[in-house]
């Protein structure tokens, strides 16, 4: 009975590993701003939110943030990202 338990258990992380890998993949980075433009970056989210891009902030590497969209609305990602610099 313990032997079941076990390679359920191995099942399950197996699972979870799988999962959160196929899942990092559907994120693409569109923009990296230090710690100081933190203000900058976030307004950048609202407004691609406001235009329906799905889009999460993340840390990244020496305390900077990442903005990072679908892998599928990149391209309208990056059009909407060049009218939000012309309306800066």
């Amino acid at each position: 009975m313990e032997v079941v338990w076990i390679i359920i258990a191995v099942v399950v992380v197996a699972g979870i590993i799988v999962l959160s890998v196929l899942n990092a993949k559907r994120w693409i980075v569109v923009r990296t701003e230090g710690a100081s433009r933190t203000h900058q970056i976030e307004q950048l989210q609202a407004y691609l939110k406001t235009q329906g891009v799905k889009s999460k902030l993340g840390a990244g590497a020496a305390s900077t943030v990442q903005l990072k969209v679908l892998k599928s609305e990149e391209a309208k990602a990056r059009t909407l990202f060049e009218s939000f610099e012309n309306e800066q």
